[in-house]
């Protein structure tokens, strides 16, 4: 038999305990005295234990938390509609597509030096773009490059004639809009033409990685090698998550009458020890 002092009156209240997946966590109380919801969930709120058959006992403590305020919505509007409003989505210059992108975040909200808002990344769509101004003839499919500016992309050419068809801007370096160049390294009669239209916008973005400590209103910036860094865009939802499987904590081979010494808020259905019950 485990051991356990226990005085009279101690505990007022036992619950019978019914241990669930780690996906299935419930914030709400397990206990009926103490849930206003209407529903009962599965968190035992700072409970003690009673293990009625030996075994392992798979648990998260009371007070263990999952990620706290987890990015889960963008708001990509010119303007945050807050009150007072301010601006809010800029595309910026100099982007490319380009998925996991690190961001910067810039917050109205006082957080302490331990919770500042980090670790959003973003995927982007942009507006690079680039025309074909004269064709050529004999250039090849594939990457080119333009050194003087650090311009890389693609072409595709003409199967028969190897005029060039379509462009594709994958890093604009020093371009602006009109800058018109050859396409170097895919061969051609020299006369093919590019020309750039656009500085790389932005005009898409999704959460890659949702990142923890952010507030709604929060203004983040998107960094890319080559753009402007000038892209942002304010945070309109966050959410806080419930514990993960690296939270549980397992009490090993607990002993048939044993309470174990720690206030628990769920039980973890991985453990194999039988007939738990709740005391308060």
């Amino acid at each position: 038999m485990g051991q356990y002092s226990i005085i009279a009156g101690t505990f007022g209240k036992a619950l019978a305990v019914t241990p669930v997946a780690i996906g299935a966590l419930d914030s709400r109380s397990a206990w009926e005295f103490e849930n206003q919801s209407g529903n009962l969930g599965n968190n035992y709120t700072g409970s003690q234990i009673y293990v009625g058959g030996t075994g392992n006992v798979d648990v998260i403590l009371a007070g263990v938390v999952g990620a706290q305020d987890t990015v889960t919505g963008l708001n990509l509007a010119p303007i945050f509609p807050a009150n007072p409003s301010y601006p809010g989505f800029s595309g910026g210059t100099g982007y490319t597509t380009g998925i996991g992108l690190a961001t910067s975040a810039t917050s109205l909200v006082h957080k302490s030096p331990a919770n500042q808002p980090a670790g959003l990344a973003v995927d982007i769509t942009a507006s690079a773009m680039a025309t074909v101004g004269e064709a050529g003839l004999n250039y090849t499919n594939g990457a080119f490059t333009i050194t003087a500016q650090g311009i890389e992309g693609t072409i595709g050419v003409n199967g028969a004639t190897g005029a060039i068809e379509t462009v594709t801007i994958t890093n604009l370096g020093t371009a602006t809009p009109s800058d018109a160049f050859a396409p170097q390294g895919r061969g051609g009669d020299g006369n093919g033409q590019i020309v750039v239209q656009s500085l790389g916008e932005v005009t898409a973005i999704t959460i890659r990685a949702a990142g923890t400590n952010y507030s709604v209103g929060d203004i983040c910036t998107v960094t890319q090698a080559g753009s402007g860094g000038n892209c942002t865009f304010a945070i309109a939802a966050v959410e806080s998550l419930l514990p993960a499987a690296g939270d549980v904590v397992r009490f090993a081979k607990v002993l048939e009458g044993t309470i174990l010494p720690a206030a628990v808020a769920y039980v973890i259905g991985s453990g194999d020890a039988t007939d738990l019950v709740a005391l308060k």
